[in-house]
């Protein structure tokens, strides 16, 4: 026999997987069932949660940098530059939100209560309505109210909040009329007629305006539309779909006539800087013509020659050139100021409006115009703790300082040359002045004043012409946001039945399987056949299956019980394992590890057996710390073995013939102070000797191995050993120990007895086919409650 441990394999037999899970089928489907149920109760019971979508297309995107920069060039130079994640952000602001919820009447929430849920009564669906007046002095927000209808169109309100309850106890309001209650100036109005014994509750609560915008600032999803199109698709969750729906398309007009104001915002303000130089040189332009119009009555006669006409004429063209670099340097000087002021509560005038078409200054203005409306966006952001976005700021807001620094340095730069030029047309105009010194006085001062006249004028005409355009450009100004798709429901998100009950399906299949492999795996006892091979190479001798019955021994119980027949079984497997040359009698020695185990339950059963047999059997009580009770026997003398082994008592005194014909017990009698010692004493080898040839089948009840060395010396002696193992007691260490003797050679010809089995509990293959229990036998069926006579 080898005696070495047969490897296990380690591969996934779903076979015997399946049959363990079957094993406990009723506790699977019982929890199938419940996790079913609970899906059923949430599916019933949740409140739906619906999504909304929508879709705008940003044709281009623009802000209040890049609309400027639009005027700035007429053209679409700037498209594109202003980012789709940047709209995202915009339309996710909170100031943008509040606009649209100033034109929503989100005020007042109403719900009405179901039999199990609170659902919010939107427009129609309420009952009833609620307006109160914002400028009231006390408003009670987040209070939630409990709205009873009485009879004569009248109603009272209660809540929980104990100070405003106090207001409203014991007064009756009617319906349509406004009252003023603790400075809360409201209205309610009963829409339909409701039953004053209303089985559900009506219920209201006023919203607060900061928490609202925050709400749907946050709730609001926003993102670009798949497939590189520049479309924003705006999506919100909610449990009352025609609510967001509105709240969506509302948020879409907000945000197309928000961006068209940013554009008009842009235009007006280069009106009103043109306004503003008009008024001055309107003013100038005035007092000119009242002094020429003065010199002309005086001087009625006075016609120029036609060498003043010439020279007027050129200082004319001079004049009109000084005109426009004078407009220059006004604008210079207005955009000095811009940028050392840091004017951010009004958008720069781009310099295309008076014809500056310097290159550089146009780049570094595009430039400031993208970065200021970048930091806008950015500022807008209500994600302003997280990290990323307070790094791009700062960055931003860098870049801006250091480009506000290149642009006065460039103006600076630009503001020299536009001087020189200025100077030159100054001295030409001192030139051809100078030519005047040979005409009349009386003409010449009628040319000076015209010349005079023709720069305000020119200045005025200049600026006009300007103006006309910026108006164009403000009139002819159009929304770059396009709504693509008005909102619609596009998908319930919760609950989601189908997902729910699959989630509550796998559920109740993975927790009671999880339990019942997990218990398996961390079991540190042997539970099967199969747990016994892979930790001891000894073979098994038998299965007896769990008793049920209260009697322990079989002399108590049907020669044809299934317990009788597992020893029967047990008892021609020994025959097997002797050695059939000796015809002196047989010793089988029977131990375990520890007490529990079944080691003298199953001595005198497999004892009894052999003796209804017709064989001579002899049972030894060898566990002289622990004496066994044989009253069972009809045996009720306490000598035995120690009496013997310690030379008080003879061998007739200690063997007791049991009420079973051919079945004797030696007890093992009064408790020794040395029992180890008396067991390895010479007399207890001539005992053996003596037994052998009176008796056919000796078995010994040894103390347990695990504990004591006594049973390891009998063991030696006898001619077959049962080692006893108990199902879920016997640890799976104590068969490592049982296999380490066997290698060693300290015990031979041994075998396992498998004890107290319930044969469901062994896995697929084992167990199954002895016929013990379960149906086999007419006893064991008549013990059976009626539930566990079927097998499925």
């Amino acid at each position: 026999m080898e005696n070495k441990v047969n490897p296990q394999d380690a591969g996934f037999d779903i076979q015997k997987l399946l049959a363990k899970a079957l094993q406990y089928w009723y506790w699977i489907l019982a929890s199938v069932l419940i996790a079913i149920s609970i899906a059923f109760l949430i599916n019933r019971y949740t409140i739906p949660l619906y999504e909304v979508k929508s879709s705008v297309m940003v044709v281009k995107p623009v802000d209040q940098g890049a609309s400027a920069a639009a005027l700035l060039y007429g053209a679409d130079v700037f498209q594109g530059s202003q980012e789709l994640s940047n709209e995202s952000i915009l339309i996710k602001t909170k100031a943008l939100v509040k606009q649209t919820l100033q034109k929503l009447d989100f005020d007042v929430t109403h719900y009405q209560q179901g039999n199990i849920k609170l659902s919010e009564a939107y427009k129609g669906a309420s009952p009833f309505s609620v307006t109160f007046d914002s400028s009231s002095i006390n408003i009670p927000y987040g209070v939630l109210f409990r709205f009873i209808p009485l009879d004569n169109n009248k109603y009272e309100l209660q809540t929980e909040d104990l100070a405003w309850n106090n207001q409203f106890s014991a007064k009756q309001f009617l319906s349509g009329s406004t009252y003023t209650v603790n400075g809360f100036t409201f209205t309610a109005i009963i829409k339909n007629n409701i039953p004053t014994e209303e089985p559900n509750e009506l219920l209201f609560r006023i919203n607060q305006p900061e928490e609202l915008a925050n709400y749907y600032a946050s709730a609001l999803n926003v993102s670009e539309m798949p497939g590189g199109a520049s479309a924003l698709v705006l999506k919100l969750s909610g449990t009352t779909p025609e609510k967001e729906k509105d709240f969506l398309n509302a948020h879409m007009q907000t945000y197309v006539e928000h961006n068209l104001n940013i554009k008009n915002t842009n235009a007006i303000n280069t009106l009103s800087f043109i306004d503003e130089q008009l008024q001055q040189i309107s003013d100038s332009l005035y007092f000119i013509e009242s002094r020429l119009e003065t010199f002309k009555k005086d001087n009625s006669r006075l016609s120029l020659s036609s060498e003043g006409g010439k020279i007027a004429g050129n200082i004319q063209d001079l004049e009109k050139e000084k005109a426009v670099l004078l407009v220059n340097d006004r604008y210079y000087n207005y955009l000095k100021r811009y940028l050392r002021n840091d004017s951010k509560e009004e958008n720069i005038v781009v310099p295309s409006n008076f014809g500056i078409n310097d290159p550089v200054l146009n780049q570094l203005i595009g430039e400031f115009v993208k970065i200021q409306s970048d930091i806008e966006v950015l500022r807008k952001n209500e994600n302003q703790a997280n990290p990323i976005l307070s790094n791009e700021l700062k960055l931003k807001q860098r870049q801006l300082a250091e480009l506000r620094s290149n642009l006065l340095e460039n103006i600076r730069s630009i503001e020299s040359a536009n001087n020189i030029a200025l100077n030159e047309l100054n001295k030409r105009i001192s030139d051809a002045s100078g030519q005047l010194q040979k005409l009349p006085t009386a003409e010449r001062k009628l040319i000076n004043i015209q010349r005079l006249y023709s720069l305000s004028e020119n200045l005025y005409v200049f600026l006009m012409e300007k103006r006309a355009e910026a108006g164009i450009a403000k009139a002819a100004n159009t929304s770059d946001v396009t709504i693509l798709t008005e909102a619609q429901v596009s998908a319930q998100i919760a609950p989601t039945s189908s997902k729910n009950y699959t989630t509550a399906l796998l559920l109740g299949l993975a927790i009671p399987l999880a339990f019942i492999f997990g218990k398996d795996f961390f079991n540190n006892k042997i539970s099967t056949v199969e747990d016994i091979k892979k930790f001891t190479a000894l073979p098994v001798l038998g299965m007896v299956g769990h008793n049920k019955k209260g009697s322990s021994s079989l002399i108590d119980q049907s020669p044809k019980s299934a317990l009788a027949e597992a020893f029967r079984t047990v008892r021609s497997n020994l025959r097997f394992m002797l050695n059939a040359d000796n015809e002196s009698g047989k010793i089988f020695v029977i131990t375990s590890s520890i007490s529990g185990e079944g080691k003298t339950f199953s001595a005198k059963n497999l004892a009894y057996i052999f003796a209804i047999s017709g064989e001579r059997t002899l049972l030894i009580n060898a566990d002289m710390r622990k004496p066994n009770n044989n009253t069972d026997y009809g045996v009720t003398s306490r000598v035995g073995l120690s009496n013997f082994l310690a030379g008080f008592a003879g061998l007739d005194e200690i063997i007791h013939q049991t009420i079973q014909e051919h079945l004797s017990i030696l007890p093992s009698g009064d408790i020794p102070p040395n029992p180890s010692e008396l067991l390895l004493n010479k007399r207890m080898d001539e005992l053996l000797l003596k037994l052998r040839q009176e008796f056919d089948y000796i078995i010994i009840d040894t103390p347990p191995v695990g504990i004591l060395s006594d049973g390891l010396e009998l063991m030696q002696q006898a001619d077959a050993n049962i080692y006893m193992v108990r199902q879920n007691y016997t640890l799976k260490s104590f068969l490592t120990n049982i296999q380490q003797q066997y290698v060693s050679g300290k015990i031979q010809n041994t075998a396992i007895l498998f004890n107290d089995v319930d044969y469901r509990k062994l896995n697929y293959g084992y167990g199954y086919g002895y016929g013990y229990g379960y149906g086999y036998y007419a006893d064991d069926m008549e013990h059976q409650p009626w539930w566990k006579r079927f097998r499925f």
